[in-house]
């Protein structure tokens, strides 16, 4: 079965919890009564998963990245020094 546009929007808005109240209760009811809809509901929630870890995973790279900076780099020692003075740790 080929999902359309329109019922991948459905099922993000379900996923996201952005339908009325009647909507998802019809969205609900359409899964109980298609097995196909509730198979591609199980594969959206996946991607929206693994979206949601590699987000996590570039922010986490993006942080390291800034702290080797702050932390390496002589231009930042001031930075540096503040820092560890507001956790009371001596260089």
């Amino acid at each position: 079965m080929k999902t359309s546009a329109s019922e991948i929007r459905l099922i993000d808005n379900y996923i996201q919890k952005q339908l009325s109240p009647a909507d998802q209760l019809v969205f609900e009811a359409n899964l109980l009564l298609c097995p196909e809809l509730a198979e591609t509901l199980r594969w959206q929630q996946a991607v929206h998963q693994l979206v949601k870890m590699r987000g996590r995973q570039q922010l986490k790279a993006q942080i390291k990245q800034v702290e080797q900076t702050l932390f390496t780099e002589v231009k930042h020692q001031t930075f540096r020094e503040k820092i560890y003075k507001l956790f009371k740790r001596d260089l």
